[in-house]
């Protein structure tokens, strides 16, 4: 579970990455002449899945231009200690900086191949937001005082627009810990999804059962903290 969490949370943190400054862009674009272009990148993009994402990442930068690893968790130069192990935590906290580089360049593969199938949509989400709110009068009113665009949209849409794509994380989070599971027997990560996999292929009722029930409570854990934070950013439903 460590492995798989790790995992999810870095691609989740990639994706953020991708998404935000990818979906203030496609709302500078809105009216221009790069908006259609900008729109059918996106939906290419929508249509690629995470496990393509993988193989192509795996092809271009582990065979053609071999810069990072793309097989296991962690190289052999260095020791796990242990399964049940938080690595990037782990060997932080411990100074090992050698082998926390290691483990981290084990996960940016197939943490972008998730970030990469799962940014599109929340761009997606994020400028039709962004649209939305530009027509709010307190928006209006901040344009008057004299306040310039970036500012704006910064201090002003962004914060209101986010909410809508809060709400989209935690239901597509689900969906990130699903596309883990094919991911991490390409990369061949040692997480819960390649035991899922290797579960099936043993008919192991059991352990099917235990993982699917473990992938439930993580998924049902992410969305209690996401409306969480939706009441920290909404002062509305505070003050209810």
């Amino acid at each position: 579970m460590p492995a798989t969490l790790e995992l999810a949370f870095v691609s989740l943190f990639m994706a953020l990455a991708i998404s935000i400054p990818g979906g203030i862009i496609l709302y500078k674009l809105n009216g221009k002449k790069g908006e259609v272009l900008a729109d059918f990148g996106l939906v290419l993009l929508l249509s690629i899945p995470s496990f393509l994402w993988g193989i192509i990442l795996i092809i271009v930068f582990g065979v053609l231009y071999p810069v990072l690893p793309f097989m296991g968790r962690l190289g052999s130069d260095f020791d796990a200690g242990g399964p049940g192990q938080f690595l990037l935590i782990t060997l932080l906290f411990s100074g090992q900086w050698s082998a926390w580089w290691d483990a981290l360049s084990h996960l940016l593969l197939p943490a972008l191949a998730l970030a990469l199938s799962f940014s599109p949509i929340i761009i997606r989400v994020l400028r039709s937001s962004l649209l939305d709110t530009a027509t709010e009068q307190y928006v209006m009113v901040a344009r008057l005082r004299g306040q310039s665009e970036w500012r704006v949209l910064m201090h002003h849409m962004l914060k209101n627009a986010a909410l809508p794509t809060l709400t989209l994380i935690g239901v597509q989070f689900g969906f990130l810990f699903g596309g883990t599971l094919l991911i991490e027997v390409i990369f061949s990560f040692p997480g819960m999804g390649n035991l899922m996999v290797q579960a099936i292929k043993n008919h192991d009722l059991p352990l099917i059962q235990g993982v699917a029930l473990v992938f439930c409570l993580m998924v049902l854990t992410v969305n209690f903290c996401i409306d969480g934070l939706y009441a920290v950013l909404n002062p509305r439903l505070r003050n209810a």
